[in-house]
């Protein structure tokens, strides 16, 4: 695979701008209108009352995982914590 010419390298460099652009379009639209239903999952166990009794309310049972934020802004579930014995 040969290198790219200079007019290709522009051409990616205005395309990463435009990309990284929308990212932070995205990404501050997100911050000021959060949605609620973003990455939400609902699991159902295959012995769940809610499979069985018409009754049984998905509210009357359902918790809520709130993820922890690291200082990056990003999900640091996997990040060990102080005090942790695995550190």
């Amino acid at each position: 695979m040969s290198e790219l010419t200079p007019e290709q390298k522009k051409e990616l460099d205005n395309l990463a701008e435009v990309i990284q652009t929308e990212a932070d379009i995205v990404k501050q639209d997100y911050e000021e209108n959060p949605s609620n239903e973003s990455g939400s999952i609902v699991v159902i166990h295959q012995e769940s009352p809610l499979l069985t009794d018409t009754k049984e309310k998905l509210a009357d049972i359902v918790y809520n995982i709130e993820p922890k934020i690291n200082n990056f802004g990003d999900d640091d579930w996997a990040t060990p914590q102080e005090g942790d014995e695995n550190e």
